[in-house]
């Protein structure tokens, strides 16, 4: 499996905005049922103009996934380049539990119902 096909993966939940670190579970899950597995690290990112935020990312195979700011409600699944070895050298493993596709699904209705309120 590479990048195209986690996008193809990915596809059917492009529309929603789902927090960073619910990001990370959206795609920790779909990793898990292609029997992929992934690390997912805070790191240091740097903001426009030179404000250093954390943000949430994935690195399955080498490819690195940006969740969003820390603290995002509602973030955009976006492939970037590796971060530096500075910032891997700071970064911290994040715990991210493994959902079902089953609980991706309630997790998705319940932003749904959110963002009509």
């Amino acid at each position: 499996m590479n990048s195209l096909n986690l996008n193809l993966l990915l596809q059917p939940y492009e529309k929603l905005s789902l927090s960073a670190f619910d990001n990370m579970k959206l795609i920790r899950a779909l990793l898990s049922e292609q029997g992929e597995s992934c690390h997912c690290f805070e790191l240091p990112r740097i903001k426009e103009g030179c404000e250093s935020r954390n943000g949430y990312f994935v690195n399955w195979q080498n490819n690195w996934i940006d969740c969003g700011w820390t603290n995002d409600y509602s973030a955009h699944i976006k492939f970037v380049t590796a971060p530096s070895l500075q910032a891997i050298k700071v970064a911290r493993e994040v715990a991210v539990p493994i959902l079902t596709i089953q609980q991706i699904s309630f997790m998705c209705m319940e932003y749904s119902h959110f963002d009509h309120c």
